[in-house]
C-alpha cells in the first residue's frame, strides 16, 4: 500500500529562506508527497505574505499554508504540525527547518527506512559528517558533543547526535505518543519526542547530512543555548531515573 506522507516545515523569520528551501525539494518527491504544509509561527516579517505568493507563482496545490495566530515557539508549533499530521492521516511526516541548515534533497533517504518498515524515526547527524566543515559555530560544535556524550550516558543508547531538526516520524508511532504532555515548548521538546520513542522501544535510525550554516541560517543565543543544555540534561537525567525505577513519569508509561 501507498504511503501517504506529509512534509512539515514549522517557520519563523524565514522570509529570505523559506521559497528557497521548498525549491530544493526534488521533483520525486513533490510528486510523491500528499502535502507540503507551511505553519508560520506569527512571524514579524513578511515570511506568510512571500509564501502566499510564491504559492500563487508556483500553482502548488500541495503546498498548505498556515499562520499561528500567536507565536507558540518552535516546540508548540511542532505540536501544531504532529496534530496536523494525525487529524490528516498520514502515514509518515518528514519535518523540514525554514531556514536551510538542513538539505531537503536529502528527503528521500530520511524517509526511506519508515517506507521499508525498518524504523518508526529517523534523523540526519551532522555529526557522522564534519560540522565543522559545513560552518558550525566551534562552541555549539563543542557543546552539541559534550551533551550527546550525557545523554547517550544517561538514556543508555550510542546516538552521534541528539539534537537534529531533520527528522521524519512513523504517525502510527507518533499517535501512540503523549507528545501533548511534553511541558516544553522550545526546542527541547525534540528531545523529549525521542525519549518517548526509546520509552516505548520504537525504532531509532540515524545517517549522515551535511551541515550547513548560511545567511538565514538560525541559531540560538548562548544564553538560550545554555538553557536548552541544562533543560536536555534535566530530561534525559529524569528518564534515566524513570528508567531504573527510581521516580516514574506518567508519559514514558505505556
Amino acid at each position: 500500500m501507498t504511503k501517504k506522507i506529509m512534509i512539515f516545515i514549522p517557520s519563523y523569520k524565514a522570509q529570505k529562506t523559506i521559497c528557497s528551501v521548498i525549491e530544493r525539494i526534488p521533483e520525486s518527491i513533490k510528486k510523491k508527497v500528499k502535502e507540503i504544509v507551511v505553519f508560520d509561527d506569527d512571524s514579524p516579517d513578511d515570511s506568510y505574505k512571500v509564501l502566499l505568493d510564491y504559492k500563487k507563482k508556483k500553482k502548488m496545490n500541495k503546498l498548505k499554508i498556515y499562520k499561528n495566530k500567536k507565536n507558540l515557539d518552535f516546540g508548540g508549533n511542532m505540536k501544531v504540525g504532529f496534530d496536523y499530521a494525525i487529524k490528516k492521516k498520514t502515514d509518515i511526516l518528514a519535518v523540514l527547518h525554514s531556514d536551510g541548515q538542513y538539505p531537503p534533497e536529502r528527503i528521500g533517504d530520511l524517509i526511506k527506512p519508515i517506507e521499508e518498515g525498518k524504523a518508526n524515526t529517523t534523523f540526519g547527524s551532522r555529526f557522522l559528517g564534519d560540522p565543522l566543515k559545513g560552518g558550525m559555530p566551534f562552541w555549539r560544535y563543542l557543546g552539541n558533543i559534550f551533551l550527546t556524550k550525557t545523554e547517550n550516558i544517561l538514556v543508555g543508547s550510542n546516538f552521534s547526535e541528539w539534537h537534529s531538526g531533520f527528522t521524519a516520524y512513523d504517525c502510527d508511532a507518533l499517535k501512540k505518543l503523549p507528545f501533548n504532555l511534553c511541558p516544553s515548548n522550545g526546542y527541547g521538546l525534540a528531545t523529549d519526542i525521542l525519549l518517548l520513542f526509546i520509552s516505548r522501544g520504537f525504532i531509532v535510525k540515524e545517517f549522515p547530512i551535511r551541515t550547513y550554516y548560511g545567511e538565514g541560517s538560525r541559531s540560538p543565543s548562548m544564553k538560550r543555548t545554555f538553557s536548552f543544555f541544562l533543560h536536555c540534561t534535566r530530561l534525559a537525567f529524569l528518564f534515566f531515573l524513570h528508567r531504573n525505577g527510581i521516580i516514574r513519569i506518567g508519559k514514558y508509561e505505556e
